[in-house]
Parts: C-alpha cells; structure tokens; sequence
C-alpha cells in the first residue's frame, strides 16, 4: 500500500507545476479584503501552501511552518482549496497563525478551488516555493520538511 502511494505521489507531482516554470497568477482577497496577486510579491521570495482546515498533514505541521513564517519574514500565503472551508473557517483557523496570509475567493476574481487547478494541486498539503520572478524553486506534495524549505528559500534569493 504505502508502494502505491508513493508511486501516486510522484505523479501527482509530475503533473503540478514544476520547477522553473512561473508560477500561475491568481487574484484573491485576504481577510480584511485586500486584492493580491501574483505580482503583490515580485521580487520577493515566497511560500504558498494549498491547505484544508480538516486536513492532519496541515494541523501537523502548520505550526513548524509559521515558527519558519516569523523567522524568515517571507510572504507566507495559504489558501485553503476546500470548499467547505468558509472565510469564518478560515478567520477562526488562522487566529493561531497571525504570519501566515490567507487569501479567499475575490469577487470577479477567483476562488481558491480554480486557483488549485491552475496549480495542477491534487491534495492537501501541497507547499510552492517561489523565487522573486514568480518562478517555482521546488514543490511539495504532503508534508514539508522545515530544513529543506528553508534551502529552497536560500536558492529562492532569501535574504534578499
């Protein structure tokens, strides 16, 4: 079983945005209804991390990630792509996480769900890492390991 397993996550991660490409843009809005883009974060390195609030991989190690958010000051975005994750879902959620920006469904802009999709995301965790081009260093299927996040952040251009 666990064969299986890792064999699906190695093509669920062919499948994703791969590094070197640029990542896809998105408009979302934090929770005080700020539009970000993509380009809210040029030149600066960056970490996205799709999510669920239901999710064991994310409570599990949300709190290693966010001690890496305060250390690092890197924009640290987190976008829950469950559906049934609402802002309020979302708000209670992130009240333990004050460094992490979660970013939600823009009126006449997109919702996390096809946000998701543009980054080929099949699961929960799935953690980018991004340069200040917007170009993808290394991704994530499943749980993040804090050491290796902080070299992809070092190959990233952290600090800049």
């Amino acid at each position: 079983m666990k064969r299986w397993l890792a064999v699906l996550t190695l093509f669920a991660v062919g499948l994703a945005v791969s590094p070197g490409q640029s990542a896809p843009d998105f408009r979302l809005r934090d929770l005080s209804g700020k539009v970000y883009t993509l380009d809210s974060f040029k030149g600066k390195p960056m970490v996205i991390t799709f999510w669920a609030s239901w999710c064991p991989i994310c409570r599990a190690e949300f709190p290693r990630l966010h001690q890496l958010a305060q250390e690092y000051q890197v924009p640290f975005v987190v976008i829950s792509r469950e559906p049934r994750d609402t802002e309020q879902v979302v708000r209670d959620y992130m009240k333990n996480y004050p460094r992490f920006l979660p970013l939600l469904a823009q009126p006449g802009g997109d919702n996390p769900v096809a946000v998701a999709n543009r980054y080929k995301v099949l699961g929960h965790p799935w953690t980018f890492v991004l340069d200040g081009e917007g170009k993808v260093v290394n991704l994530y299927a499943g749980r993040v390991d804090v050491e290796s996040l902080k070299d992809d952040l070092a190959l990233a251009g952290y600090p800049e």
